[in-house]
């Protein structure tokens, strides 16, 4: 009997610490995916600091998301009053296309994501760091022509919703948020 007890008893050792090996591994790979992640947001974008990439991933964006990162502004735009209307999610949709992004593509079903769940303020953090990013690494006329286009596609979501009788009216809430962005691209 002792010797069946002490096979047991090893046989428990062995089991549990399997486990907890298990688990260690585990954690190990998922912190070396998420690093794999990182590097491959910081070779995408050209951004390095640690603090902006951890951000974006917050967010939800790794490289294969990242032109999604570009419509934020009209996800935010859409969602400023806690509900977002059928013809908010077509045009963000359409800009999408606009983008040439793929309905398959990773990208698209994030801002799908984005469209069925409002995000929170992650987004916001990963957007104002992605920005700032952009503002050092692009020429000055190409920052330009990027924030022009942001501002074009809020306004023109700003718009979409508020249209009465075929007129476009931006609702005062609109204006507020327009101008936020305006200043975060600034």
């Amino acid at each position: 009997m002792p010797d069946e007890l002490e096979r047991r008893r090893r046989a428990l050792e062995e089991a549990f610490f399997n486990k907890y090996n298990e688990e260690l591994l585990a954690k190990l790979r998922a912190k070396e995916q998420a690093k794999q992640k990182k590097q491959g947001l910081a070779a995408a974008t050209g951004i390095s600091e640690e603090k902006v990439l951890d951000d974006l991933l917050a967010a939800g964006v790794e490289p294969e998301t990242l032109a999604a990162l570009a419509l934020a502004p009209l996800v935010l735009l859409a969602w400023r009053d806690g509900v977002l209307t059928d013809r908010e999610r077509s045009a963000i949709l359409r800009a999408a296309d606009e983008q040439g992004m793929s309905h398959s593509s990773t990208a698209y079903q994030l801002i799908e994501k984005w469209l069925k769940e409002r995000p929170g303020d992650e987004l916001v953090a990963a957007w104002k760091g992605y920005v700032e990013a952009l503002r050092k690494n692009l020429s000055a006329p190409a920052y330009a022509a990027l924030r022009k286009d942001i501002l074009d596609r809020t306004t023109k979501i700003a718009r979409s919703a508020g249209s009465y009788l075929g007129f476009s009216r931006v609702t005062k809430e609109e204006k507020v948020l327009l101008a936020r962005i305006e200043a975060i691209l600034a």
